[in-house]
């Protein structure tokens, strides 16, 4: 048996907490990274990540413009939990190893105001080329429900999608009861689209 179909085989019987404690600290100890964004599901993976071990290497990815309180927000969030091997990753690395996958992250970069919001891809090659298990958790675009997989192989990768079981109520209430912060945009209401011959604003992610 490989170890995709290993931890394929088991995780089913797991919770999300008892999965990735089991990676992170069983099955691949120092060869786990998580890649987030400050989306509520990734803040969640965050902190159960944080409980199991805070010095996971946590990267968070990024793309053009941020909007002016990710850098706070995501600093508080950092803090809250403790997290002590934080780093960032703007996307750029385009170039396939040899023998293994295009590893990235889709994004969407919204107007700050109006509907109007652009689809980015983060490559993410290099930064993951010293792991061997990757908890993917930016969590900008749901996958289709026939690609929603818990345990996937990506190339050399395992690659994990830890929330693929929660609702959204579920997080909501897991946010509440952790006391976990929302990122303040999220809790905003955009103004007006600008007029029709205004320059339309530029557009930012969190």
């Amino acid at each position: 048996m490989t170890v995709f179909e290993d931890i394929s085989a088991i995780s089913p019987e797991l919770t999300t907490e008892e999965l990735l404690r089991y990676l992170i600290k069983e099955r691949f100890p120092g060869k786990t990274v998580v890649t987030a964004s400050l989306k509520a599901r990734s803040v969640v993976v965050l902190k159960l990540v944080a409980d199991i071990d805070p010095t996971t290497p946590v990267v968070f990815c990024t793309r053009g413009f941020r909007f002016p309180e990710s850098a706070v927000h995501r600093q508080r969030v950092v803090e809250q939990l403790g997290l002590t091997n934080v780093s960032q990753s703007e996307g750029s690395e385009l170039e396939v190893r040899p023998g293994d996958h295009d590893h990235c992250e889709s994004m969407w970069a919204e107007s700050e105001v109006g509907t109007g919001r652009s689809y980015e891809i983060v490559h993410l090659n290099d930064t993951l080329a010293p792991y061997e298990c990757w908890i993917s958790a930016v969590y900008h675009v749901p996958s289709p429900p026939e690609e929603r997989r818990r345990v996937d192989i990506e190339g050399r990768l395992v690659r994990v999608n830890p929330m693929v079981r929660w609702s959204k109520d579920e997080v909501r209430t897991y946010m509440r009861d952790h006391k976990l912060p929302y990122h303040p945009r999220a809790l905003r209401q955009k103004p007006a689209a600008p007029a029709a011959d205004e320059a339309p604003p530029p557009a930012y992610h969190f």
